[in-house]
């Protein structure tokens, strides 16, 4: 009996959701201050920049990923997925990413040490 409710219950937490899930994903993500753009230092031009997902590219300011994504799984509390991400232009790195969204939070893990999050939604500008 409890083999079988075990199984049941993992099966509902990664059972991979649909394609179009991915959806969710994607969007305009960041900081506080990110969503401000906000200058990284006082006066300074550079501004701080949030992270624009769609279905095959991920920019933050002048970085630009192509994006593989893998299946979306549910989780206890929202999303996760995985993409491989191909960044630069002339000398091509490359990441495997990442991708969860937890209560409406999303973060990104770079090859697994790295971590930029968690990210909330950015307002849609006026």
């Amino acid at each position: 009996m409890r083999t079988a409710l075990l199984i049941a219950l993992l099966t509902v937490l990664v059972l991979p959701a649909g394609a179009g899930e991915h959806g969710s994903f994607f969007g305009t993500w960041g900081t506080a201050k990110q969503c401000a753009r906000v200058p990284l230092k006082p006066g300074g031009t550079v501004l701080s920049e949030p992270f624009e997902i769609g279905p095959e590219w991920l920019r933050q300011g002048q970085l630009w990923c192509m994006l593989s994504w893998g299946p979306v799984e549910r989780r206890e509390n929202g999303l996760f997925s995985a993409a491989h991400a191909r960044c630069g232009e002339d000398s091509v790195r490359q990441y495997f990413l990442g991708v969860k969204l937890d209560k409406g939070e999303l973060t990104l893990r770079w090859d697994f040490p790295v971590k930029n999050g968690p990210l909330n939604r950015c307002p849609a500008p006026n």
